[in-house]
């Protein structure tokens, strides 16, 4: 019976390589069909890689934290016929107790981070180091938008809108009607995307997860917020595919629930810029005469990504998204 491998597998559309962060079982070990046997690191994601049957793990050839093409050979392994020849026979040594020792005192808790942890830590922090990060903010008048929100959600035969749905839609539209934002940077060449594919940051039991919203800008609005609706679920369930993460020029991350004013966020590795959103505030701002008036108001902080958005170009990214909100009638035909 010959040796299996088990190779670095395609985990979406524009992945080309993955970073191994954890192995649970170790050399030696066996393992039942559907048990996790690797995990794997992609565009901010660990993907749990299931055995495709029992078996025994061989040998490992990509040690965790190592990075490799999409195809390469991780680790070999045999079926479980071949391992129960293999220790047939065989007797298994007891092992021994180990007693904890008691410390003098209060310590830290000290608790190894989850894989998918592990996999924000890294990416983040290479993101922050490697991209070149500015920042533009504004303030979002949103009081035409949120009657009009109050409208659509009167009627029980819409899907339900959220603010995150509406930012989702304005950058649909912003990133459709000027396509020279839709880019990226890869490795000195400029990358136009072809379709609006938009993350959204979704806060998970696991962490921070960044699923994608594939060709938003050909919804409408019903639709979008279905779509939205079902991503984050998943999201949150642990049950996205692997077409579902990675990709996009930009990512939303609305943190208005948790009242924050301003949220200046990281860009994901792989896009251009990321759009943090804060709460809605209640100011008096000025009219034209000079009278106060009452606006409500959300801050938004977009982080760009110089190499590919300068201010000129980050700036009309940004004020394409608040003119739309603004004037919310073309969001909501």
């Amino acid at each position: 019976m010959s040796v299996r491998k088990l190779l670095m597998p395609k985990l979406g559309l524009t992945m080309t390589e993955g970073t191994v962060i954890e192995w649970p079982i170790a050399v030696g070990g066996t393992f039942a069909r559907g048990e996790v046997c690797v995990v794997v690191e992609t565009d901010k994601v660990a993907n749990e890689i299931e055995a495709p049957e029992a078996g025994r793990l061989l040998n490992i050839l990509v040690p965790a934290g190592d990075t490799v093409p999409v195809g390469s050979v991780l680790a070999e392994w045999e079926t479980e016929a071949k391992q129960s020849e293999a220790q047939a026979g065989t007797a298994v040594a007891p092992t021994a107790a180990v007693t904890p020792v008691a410390a003098a005192g209060p310590e830290p808790v000290r608790r190894k981070a989850g894989a998918s942890e592990l996999a924000a830590a890294r990416r983040l922090t290479a993101a922050k180091q490697n991209i070149p990060h500015f920042y533009l903010s504004t303030e979002i008048e949103v009081s035409a938008l949120q009657a009009q929100r109050a409208q659509w959600n009167a009627d029980a035969a819409r899907p339900k809108l959220t603010l995150t749905y509406l930012f989702l839609a304005a950058l649909a539209c912003t990133l459709a009607a000027q396509p020279k934002l839709n880019r990226i940077w890869d490795d000195e060449y400029y990358v136009e995307l072809p379709g609006v594919d938009l993350g959204v940051a979704v806060n998970t039991e696991r962490g921070l997860t960044v699923p994608v919203l594939r060709n938003a800008d050909r919804m409408d609005l019903g639709q979008l917020a279905t779509a939205a609706a079902g991503l984050v679920a998943r999201a949150r369930g642990g049950e996205l595919s692997p077409h579902e993460v990675g990709g996009g020029a930009i990512t939303l991350s609305n943190a208005g629930m948790f009242d924050v004013t301003y949220m200046g966020s990281i860009i994901n590795p792989g896009q251009a810029a990321i759009l943090g959103v804060g709460s809605e505030r209640r100011r008096f701002r000025p009219d034209e005469s000079g009278a106060p008036r009452l606006v409500r108001e959300i801050g938004v902080v977009l982080s760009c990504d110089h190499r590919v958005l300068d201010g000129v170009r980050g700036l009309q990214l940004l004020n394409g998204v608040r003119e739309r909100l603004e004037l919310p009638a073309q969001l909501f035909a």
